[in-house]
């Protein structure tokens, strides 16, 4: 198995962290048919207060790729990543991989859990959907800094993947974590592969001459009943 890396961490601004409303409220309207001023309030209401109370990290560490044997496998000194074909095909051509971990901390996921223990369930859901859409764009902000860490050296990034994209099984996330630090960015990972503080992501980015980013893959996902898909797609 690979040693541990070291991990660089990624200063987050969040001043530049920008919710989108819409889209939320998008989602929101597709589930319950049609979304009143109020709901629209308690949406803008909890973007503040999730930006608020968030404590953003982002880190991220470099290894070498090397050749894989199967059309399903990528490989780093001492470990190979079932990514499957989809994600394989992807990143086939990166020079290096950037494996990174982010969090938008623990305070959105403990104030959905508070509003639902009082009962508060359109609240608890709106700040739920808030901390995904927050940690994404926590992630966004790393995945910026790697694209222009690439470029002065000449090169460009892939878009990022996650374990449990793509068919990539969500497990691999073992493997993922265990080139970092333990305790990186405050994020621990159950047996099961869950990551605590729940609104976390951990991904892979290919990074290289003949890679290349995509605005808009979701037509290579198979998961056809995705919620931002439907966002997106209208």
């Amino acid at each position: 198995m690979q040693a541990l890396l070291k991990a660089h961490p990624v200063p987050i601004d969040k001043s530049r962290i920008r919710l989108s409303s819409d889209d939320l409220l998008k989602i929101l309207g597709e589930q319950q048919d049609n979304v009143d001023s109020f709901t629209s309030g308690l949406v803008e209401q909890y973007i503040s207060e999730c930006l608020r109370i968030s404590s953003p990290e982002g880190a991220f560490i470099h290894s070498k790729a090397l050749a894989a044997e199967s059309p399903d496998i990528i490989r780093v000194p001492g470990m190979a990543f079932h990514t499957g074909t989809i994600i394989q095909k992807i990143l086939q051509h990166a020079e290096s991989y950037a494996f990174l971990l982010v969090t938008a901390g623990p305070e959105p996921e403990q104030l959905a859990r508070s509003l639902l223990n009082e009962g508060k369930f359109l609240e608890g859901y709106i700040v739920d959907l808030v901390a995904s859409d927050l940690v994404d764009k926590v992630a966004d902000q790393v995945q910026e800094h790697l694209k222009c860490q690439a470029e002065r050296q000449g090169q460009h990034i892939t878009n990022r993947y996650s374990p449990g994209d793509c068919s990539w099984d969500v497990a691999e996330q073992q493997k993922l974590f265990s080139l970092f630090p333990e305790g990186c960015c405050g994020i621990s990972l159950s047996e099961s592969s869950l990551m605590d503080p729940i609104k976390s992501i951990s991904a892979i980015i290919g990074v290289g001459a003949k890679v290349s980013y995509q605005e808009y893959t979701c037509e290579i996902c198979p998961m056809i009943d995705c919620q931002f898909r439907r966002v997106r797609d209208q």
